[in-house]
């Protein structure tokens, strides 16, 4: 599985080149900002850690000269160091590309800016940045900021849809367009209907006779031994042939308390319609469900952190109505919970300082790397969590 997943890499830097015939993204360096590489020993022979850490450390030696960091600085454990020490001596590279999850990105970004006061965005960095490699996480939230770090580059950005169990899809067209099945990389996919998810026998599509529009569970079977393993996603087929997918939220990622069947891919559209009704752009979020203690009536609350500048109550107002309207439009059972007597009442925002998730990340120990902000909590102990961390700072 490690050498299907470095070929995954030359894929996506395959369909790079195909899109940009002229391309010197080979001329530089890859700056990778993954895990620590540095891997915990299980039992005798057998070690662990972090995906994108145990990729860096696995990377062959004849490729190693394109790749940034080094190995000395990949093995910091820590993150805040790791970052601080990879920001200063990268500096000094010719960068043309950059991996790593968006909003651990934006983290980076930031380090860099404050390394190079003055610097509006990436290209007085890097100046010959061609392209940054996103995944992880949904993207939507994030599109606009990376826009307007990257102006003046002649970067663009590129999704890759990767998980410890298999590599899944990479973009092979322009941002947005979806992602194209990797159906020949030591893999089998299966799609389940979601609604059929829970059935004693559910109806299992492949590659033959999937369809689009339909939202599919990813079940996967994998030549390190995973047989029909149920991966935790959710995706929607937009092509047949190529077969080109978007991923739409997981499994478990649903608030459904009031019977609303709300999915992670219509928050996060909600979110950023939001968000550019009032000019902002959203670094990090978090949403879980709220009760009254006196009559049990609910509501979802939103924990949100700007960049640059929390907006003022004007603006949250508008941004949480445009929330709301947004959910409407897109989920039927939303509209109708909101507007009949079903218990569910308008969503509640509150704004978070500059730093705060990657803060309440380093309180569970859960900072940088593959770690993701939780973005839907049905936790009721991980969100009250949340909530208090916020209340306390």
């Amino acid at each position: 599985m490690i050498s299907a997943h470095l070929r995954a890499a030359e894929d996506l830097f395959v369909f790079h080149v195909l899109n940009r015939p002229h391309s010197q993204v080979l001329a530089g360096k890859c700056l990778l900002l993954g895990g620590s590489t540095d891997l915990a020993e299980e039992a005798p022979g057998i070690r662990s850690g972090d995906l994108s850490g145990i990729e860096a450390r696995e990377i062959p030696s004849w490729r190693r000269s394109w790749i940034f960091p080094p190995l000395e600085l990949a093995l910091i454990p820590d993150w805040e160091e790791k970052i601080e020490k990879i920001a200063v001596a990268c500096l000094a590279e010719d960068i043309r590309s950059i991996s790593g999850a968006p909003n651990w990105l934006l983290l980076f970004f930031d380090k860099l800016m404050q390394l190079r006061p003055g610097a509006p965005g990436l290209a007085k960095v890097f100046p010959r940045l061609e392209l940054i490699i996103h995944g992880g996480i949904p993207f939507t939230p994030y599109r606009d900021r990376f826009r307007q770090l990257l102006e003046g580059t002649h970067a663009e950005t590129r999704e890759s849809y990767l998980a410890s169990e298999s590599s899944i899809a990479l973009a092979d067209r322009a941002d947005g367009e979806g992602l194209r099945l990797i159906f020949d990389n030591a893999s089998f996919f299966e799609f389940v209907p979601v609604a059929e998810l829970t059935h004693a026998e559910p109806t299992r599509h492949w590659l033959a006779n999937f369809e689009t529009g339909i939202e599919y569970a990813v079940i996967v079977s994998t030549c390190a031994g995973a047989w029909a393993y149920i991966l935790g996603d959710t995706v929607r087929f937009i092509d047949r042939d190529p077969p080109r997918l978007i991923v739409t939220g997981r499994t478990s990622y649903l608030l459904s308390v009031f019977g609303e069947h709300v999915i992670a891919e219509q928050i996060e559209q909600a979110i950023h319609s939001a968000a550019t009704a009032i000019g902002a752009a959203v670094v990090d979020y978090s949403v879980g469900v709220l009760f009254s203690e006196a009559d049990k009536v609910g509501r979802h609350s939103y924990f949100v952190e700007f960049a640059d500048r929390i907006p003022d109550a004007t603006g949250i107002n508008t941004f949480t109505r445009t929330l709301d309207q947004a959910l409407a439009a897109s989920n039927a059972d939303y509209h109708e919970r909101r507007a009949g007597d079903f218990g569910l009442q308008p969503p509640r925002v509150e704004t978070v300082p500059p730093g705060t998730f990657a803060a309440w990340m380093k309180s569970r120990g859960k900072l940088g790397g593959q770690h993701k902000v939780p973005r839907i909590i049905n936790d009721a102990g991980l969100f009250a969590s949340l909530r208090e961390f916020v209340g306390k700072h």
